[in-house]
């Protein structure tokens, strides 16, 4: 089995900090952002979803079980964890008449908060993004420092790394990725196919990013850098315009690095070179994503959070922030110390009391 170093470098200097996170769901509450006008009737029902306990592919097989519905037909825009509360939206194709959902809010952990009408079927990452709310549980450490720390990331932020659930338990998806495209079989369940193709994709952009970090320049522009948007998968070549200048002052765009595919980089010079680098020591990565059809893409090297706000209780720290969609909470937590999620153990103990 091959070994994967996920353990990237960080771009503050270590803390001497400890806490842990997910204790409980309500420690760890996620709700979706969205400007979408919904309206009072139309092709498609979107339910907008408080849910505890349960992950998102979960309950779209509940809402397709009780709509006598495809489950494909189902649309969500993002995936949100079983052990926190999550607010999100999914959407349902309405056909003669309305599904009788009553059976699925009758119980504890679903709540119904609204609902409306739309056009089309909700997609997956269509969403403004997410907002958190974060209780970091028996902080130890030097409140000062911590402050401090929070103050920098609010004033320029984290590098915007992949979280490493993506890789799954010890890496497991980058090793069945590796496998997957050594011997061009893809798994017969087309979910886990695609979720080991984007940790192989998400793996090489963390090494980019990694080196950026190393070289100090995650934050600002290089030699051939190409800028991209928060949230965005494209990208566009630096020219060092007075129009790009204002929109990098005003932190409008940011550096990137590569999503590994096929096609062209836009990337030259020191930055192509540093992707490049990544590419060639990852072989089977690099020709199973082109061998796959994916075509390369961009995405933010760094992440920025200027509504991050915190207070503390007792030993206890909360966090609030929003994030564009496909951005990673746990990227935060990494800058401030050794952030650790509870152990699977005492999630086990707590659903058996439950």
């Amino acid at each position: 089995m091959t070994q994967f170093n996920t353990n990237w470098p960080t771009a503050y200097p270590k803390l001497a900090v400890k806490a842990y996170f997910r204790t409980q769901a309500e420690d760890f509450q996620v709700t979706e952002l969205t400007s979408r006008k919904l309206k009072e009737s139309g092709p498609h029902l979107f339910l907008f979803i408080e849910k505890q306990g349960t992950n998102t592919h979960w309950l779209a097989r509940k809402l397709a079980d009780h709509a006598h519905l495809d489950l494909k037909d189902v649309g969500y825009a993002g995936l949100k964890d079983r052990h926190a509360i999550t607010r999100q939206w999914f959407s349902l194709p309405v056909k003669d008449k309305l599904p009788d959902l009553t059976h699925v809010f009758s119980k504890d952990e679903f709540t119904l908060l609204s609902q409306g009408f739309y056009g089309v079927k909700l997609k997956r990452g269509a969403l403004g993004g997410n907002a958190f709310r974060i209780v970091l549980r028996k902080v130890e450490g030097d409140k000062q420092k911590i402050e401090q720390r929070l103050e920098l990331i609010r004033a320029r932020g984290v590098p915007n790394y992949f979280g490493v659930q993506r890789f799954g338990n010890d890496g497991d998806n980058l090793n069945q990725a590796f496998n997957m495209f050594e011997s061009g079989k893809r798994p017969r369940n087309k979910q886990k196919g695609s979720m080991y193709i984007s940790a192989a994709r998400s793996f090489l952009f963390n090494e980019m990013l990694a080196k950026r970090i190393k070289l100090n320049c995650w934050d600002r522009p290089i030699e051939g850098e190409v800028f991209g948007f928060p949230g965005s998968q494209k990208g566009f070549s630096q020219e060092g315009g007075n129009e790009e200048s204002q929109r990098w002052r005003r932190n409008l765009i940011h550096p990137t690095c590569a999503l590994w595919g096929k096609n062209e980089s836009l990337a030259k010079n020191t930055l192509l070179e540093i992707e490049q680098e990544v590419a060639t020591d990852n072989p089977v990565f690099r020709d199973g994503l082109i061998n796959k059809g994916l075509k390369q893409e961009r995405r933010a090297a760094r992440m920025l959070v200027p509504d991050l706000f915190w207070m503390w209780q007792g030993d206890d720290l909360i966090l609030r922030f929003s994030l564009a969609s496909g951005y990673f909470a746990t990227s935060i937590l990494a800058e401030l110390g050794d952030i650790q999620e509870a152990p699977r153990e005492y999630y086990a103990q707590r659903d058996n009391e439950e």
